[in-house]
């Protein structure tokens, strides 16, 4: 009489949805479903009672396949899985998901494999990552042609601007030496040296070159960025200070871009400071696998009209400004894989918020800005 222990069981291993094998101590098949046979494309008859090596061990093509099973013996794992490349035996390739598990009792011996065939999925993945990645290269195309075209067009307006210039202060003097007063060529030339600071910083935009990351230690990009805020600053009778005491971390970033990036956040402290004195705070605290990097000032603050422009091009609330300090320093932050934002919850003045990539450790030797 069939025990109903039995007939579970093999209802149970009928119906599996994932292939099941049974290698026993002496490396044959002892248990085959129909989902495995039907996976490694042999009918089930052929593989019962059948040698592994036998069977899989011949083609070459599966090495990775056979890999799991050899580690599983020599190491004695229990739930090894790894995604491998398969080919059947009429040489369809597929990528199956392999979970081996290496049982003992007393003396008996035995191996336990499912099997699970992860080809559709693995090939949508490789179609949504080649996808990505020509999406990637549009936009990277996109770029360099508008990062070619700002050049071209900053080079047709230098010339003309550095002309107007030169004509305007010439005509000055020609006016002062007729004994005739006039406001018109000053005007001209000051428009003139807009233009020019224009086109200076969408070069400058342009032809920003890609991140080459290093280990660095925040305080000392900090302390390098300033240095050049502190000469802004004192160019307009005031005085910078920079306070990183709560910023001693490591980031992966790029030194200059680095250095660059905080340094039009702390020009943009310096513009907008109403008094002689510009202090600035910066603050990093560990997020996952991010630093976050906080840059906060006794200014102002932001009026809440403007915050959804701060980052655009060319939008400036400063008659004399450009507007391309703040849009460099984000296009750096992205180009880190991370992202600027204002904080438009500080209590007082402006606190931007730099993401970037965490490094938890520095080896002596690997740091830069230490």
């Amino acid at each position: 009489m069939v025990k109903i222990e039995d007939l579970v069981v093999k209802n149970v291993l009928e119906g599996l949805p994932v292939g099941l094998l049974v290698i026993g101590h002496n490396g044959l098949i002892n248990v085959v479903n129909p989902a495995a046979a039907e996976i490694l494309g042999y009918p089930r008859e052929e593989l019962l009672d059948r040698g592994w090596g036998e069977l899989f061990l011949v083609n070459d093509a599966n090495h990775l396949f056979n890999q799991v099973f050899l580690d599983v013996i020599q190491k004695e794992k229990v739930g090894l899985n790894r995604d491998v490349p398969y080919e059947t035996p009429g040489g369809g390739r597929m990528r199956l998901s392999v979970t081996s598990s290496f049982l003992r009792s007393g003396d008996e011996l035995a191996i336990v494999v499912l099997l699970h065939d992860v080809t559709e999925i693995y090939r949508m993945r490789e179609r949504e990552v080649a996808a990505l990645m020509e999406k990637t290269r549009l936009q990277q195309e996109t770029i360099g042609s508008l990062n070619n075209l700002a050049l071209s067009v900053a080079h047709q307006i230098r010339n003309p601007a550095f002309a107007i210039g030169g004509f305007a202060r010439r005509l000055s003097e020609l006016l002062s030496r007729s004994g005739l007063e006039s406001e018109y060529p000053g005007i001209i030339a000051e428009e003139a040296r807009r233009l020019e600071r224009i086109v200076t910083s969408v070069v400058r935009l342009a032809s920003m070159p890609g991140a080459t990351f290093a280990r660095v230690f925040l305080p000392g990009a900090a302390d390098a960025a300033a240095r050049e805020a502190a000469a802004l600053a004192a160019a307009r009778g005031k005085r910078l200070a920079v306070n990183h005491a709560a910023a001693q971390e490591w980031a992966m970033a790029d030194p200059a871009l680095l250095a660059v990036c905080l340094g039009e956040l702390f020009a943009n402290s310096v513009d907008f400071a109403l008094g002689g004195e510009v202090r600035i705070d910066l603050s990093a605290r560990p997020n996952g696998d991010f630093l976050e990097l906080a840059v906060a000032d006794d200014g102002p603050g932001v009026r809440a009209a403007i915050t959804h422009f701060l980052f655009d091009p060319f939008f400036t609330s400063k008659a004399d400004g450009v507007g391309m300090g703040l849009t460099l320093a984000r296009r750096i932050a992205l180009e880190h894989g991370g992202d600027l934002r204002l904080d438009a919850t500080a209590a007082a003045g402006a606190r931007f918020v730099l993401r970037l990539r965490r490094e938890s450790l520095a080896p002596a030797g690997a740091s830069v800005f230490s």
